[in-house]
């Protein structure tokens, strides 16, 4: 078996990697390796591999920023997946790869399962990463869409850090508790991959995220969690979206409801394990 991992350097490819290294081969590509946006280096890179499965942890991720840049995010996160389907189907290989839950416009408390296709994402973010869901949809072939939500993990910026670093700083924080979602850790993001892969279920779409109560939690209630389950003495008042402005809108309830796949670990546990690490 020889996998493929684009975005190597990343968060969630550095999960993905610790979670495949005992594969027959592992080709881990970063940015400089290959260019998803380069159609004729993709097709090129893939046919002189030959990988079995090519898995897509590239992507452009600044939610805020891809309402400047939105052709940008696009390249990368619609045309760069088009590529990679087009170069897989090419050479036979499975591909999996990742969306989010801002695909969806977030009216819905009840949450969103694998079967909803009603889109309507309300940022540009959101429609870069629908274009990449299309494009799947278009070429075709074995292609696993995953879909999670409020990834954080080892290797990069996430809402964890963010909230122990501004703790250090400030002695009270203000957090949104209008926003309404599961966390992900990219561990057990990661190891459902290769359950999904390993485990003979096929292409399609499958949505992975950490367990919550229904109707999930807000932002609000992973900070105080944060700070609960680090002891950190700090403050911390629920806002509206409003008091906080940002150039990006989020959807209000973008839960994912998984009904494909066995449950991950609970939010809080999944939490605590990533405080573990030495560096936390």
């Amino acid at each position: 078996m020889r996998i493929a991992i684009t975005g190597h350097g990343g968060m969630l490819a550095q999960a993905l990697a610790e979670t495949f290294q005992d594969v027959d081969e592992l080709l881990l590509w970063s940015r400089d390796d290959l260019d998803i946006t380069d159609a004729k280096a993709v097709e090129t890179k893939l046919e002189e591999t030959k990988p079995d499965v090519v898995i897509n942890a590239a992507a452009y991720t600044a939610v805020d920023k891809a309402e400047e840049e939105e052709t940008l995010a696009t390249r990368i996160n619609g045309d760069g997946v088009r590529n990679l389907a087009e170069a897989a189907k090419a050479i036979g290989a499975k591909l999996v790869h990742y969306s989010t839950d801002y695909v969806f416009r977030g009216d819905r408390a009840e949450g969103y399962d694998e079967s909803f296709e009603g889109y309507d994402p309300v940022n540009a973010y959101g429609r870069s990463k629908l274009a990449g869901e299309q494009a799947l949809k278009e070429v075709g072939g074995d292609c696993y869409l995953v879909r999670t939500a409020w990834l954080y993990g080892p290797g990069g910026p996430n809402f964890v850090d963010t909230m122990l670093s501004l703790a250090e700083k400030m002695p009270e924080l203000k957090v949104v508790s209008d926003q309404h979602g599961k966390p992900t850790y990219t561990v057990d993001l990661a190891a459902a991959t290769k359950e999904i892969l390993e485990g003979g279920y096929v292409p399609g779409i499958y949505h992975v995220t950490n367990e919550t109560s229904e109707g999930g939690i807000t932002w609000y209630d992973f900070a105080v969690e944060i700070f609960k389950q680090t002891g950190k003495e700090i403050s911390v008042q629920p806002c509206t979206s409003e008091e906080f402005p940002r150039p990006a809108l989020r959807p209000e309830y973008s839960v994912l409801l998984n009904t494909k796949l066995p449950p991950r670990h609970d939010w809080k546990e999944a939490l605590a394990e990533y405080l573990k690490k030495p560096d936390k």
